[in-house]
């Protein structure tokens, strides 16, 4: 569905809006844990979008989600509500949303500093670093950029929310970076979004961190779109082109590949997966949620949900193993996995034991 202006929905009398999920079968990893309404691009997920024009707000989802959103939106699901629907993702598969990062980054700058009217650029300490026009660069309360930072706007602006901290850090537009991210030692590339309470460091270029994204060391990050949770250990690097500059094919499941038509592509990686320190992975990988990928090398192209190992072999990743580790690492942050998460996290183990067999017997 295309993209709609929120000023073109707005009314004084807002009828309640649909927002319904499209496609989820076309974001492998980050749909099985979520609606496609809740993928984030540009500065926000559409879901969020529809909720600024009104809050009469309803949803349409696969049942197994509907439990989840009504506990965590408070919202109508799958209600019989008539209503006007409100747009979805700007485009049908991943890697083309990733290609348009930068420009929906760039639409989107001028809306959130209309919205968010404690900007100020006081916040760069001495010692940092602006390039282009400092009305191309919004930084919310309680943010700061430290002395060796740079904020490149020359080629589009730049969003930091509330609450960031930017340490020695390199940033170019368009980039936006979600409320409580820390960037530190990174050199932040064009067409990255992070979402809330990310930790970045090393590079990242043109790709989408949902939220609690930890990538704290050096490593590669391009073209690729992580859940929450996700951690990357250091040196963890994604290959995002072909070493023959041709376009890639996205591995949809252990029977199906996608010629996305894309040269860019770096990997699809599902909710609280681990990738361990070193790890290559390579270009259109598709890493499921719940997995702990390690041992050095480049890993397969598809690893299903709820997948262990790496060079030396794979196993499957036990379900109340790994929902001890995703409470603990919850835990360290003062967050709780609600109970309605943790039954979608059920659901997804139960829904790839076949893909996961195939995968192991491989």
């Amino acid at each position: 569905m295309g993209r709609i202006p929120h000023s073109a929905l707005r009314t004084p009398h807002s009828a309640m809006l649909i927002v319904s999920e499209e496609h989820p079968e076309n974001f492998g990893p980050l749909t099985q844990t979520r609606a496609t309404f809740e993928l984030r691009y540009g500065a926000l997920c559409p879901l969020d979008r529809a909720l600024q024009v009104t809050p009469e707000v309803a949803l349409r989802v696969r049942p197994e989600l509907e439990e989840y959103l009504r506990a965590k939106t408070g919202l109508p699901v799958n209600e019989d509500i008539e209503g006007e629907p409100f747009p979805g993702l700007p485009a049908k598969t991943p890697w083309e949303i990733l290609s348009r990062s930068d420009a929906h980054i760039a639409a989107d700058f001028h809306d959130w500093a209309k919205r968010h009217t404690n900007g100020r650029d006081q916040a760069l300490m001495n010692g940092a670093h602006l390039i282009g026009d400092k009305r191309d660069v919004f930084i919310g309360r309680g943010s700061v950029v430290q002395p060796g930072s740079v904020l490149d706007a020359s080629g589009g602006p730049i969003i930091l929310a509330e609450r960031v901290q930017v340490k020695w850090s390199q940033i170019v537009g368009p980039v936006f970076v979600g409320a409580g991210s820390v960037v530190d030692g990174a050199r932040l590339r064009s067409g990255s979004s992070l979402g809330p309470n990310c930790k970045v460091g090393g590079e990242v270029s043109a790709s989408i961190f949902q939220s609690r994204v930890n990538k704290a060391h050096e490593g590669f990050v391009g073209h690729s779109w992580a859940g929450r949770w996700v951690n990357f250990g250091a040196l963890a690097t994604t290959s995002n082109l072909k070493n023959t500059y041709g376009t890639i094919r996205f591995q949809r499941d252990c029977a199906t590949t996608v010629d996305t038509g894309s040269q860019f592509l770096g990997s699809l990686i599902g909710d609280h997966t681990k990738i361990g320190i070193g790890q290559l992975l390579t270009t259109g990988a598709n890493i499921g949620a719940g997995c702990s990928v390690f041992g050095g090398g480049v890993s397969p192209k598809y690893v299903p949900s709820f997948s262990w190992g790496g060079l030396e072999g794979w196993s499957e990743h036990r379900l109340e193993d790994c929902l001890k580790t995703v409470h603990g690492t919850l835990g360290r942050r003062n967050a709780v996995l609600r109970s309605e998460s943790e039954a979608v996290l059920r659901a997804v183990f139960d829904a790839t034991q076949t893909e996961r067999k195939a995968f192991l017997l491989g």
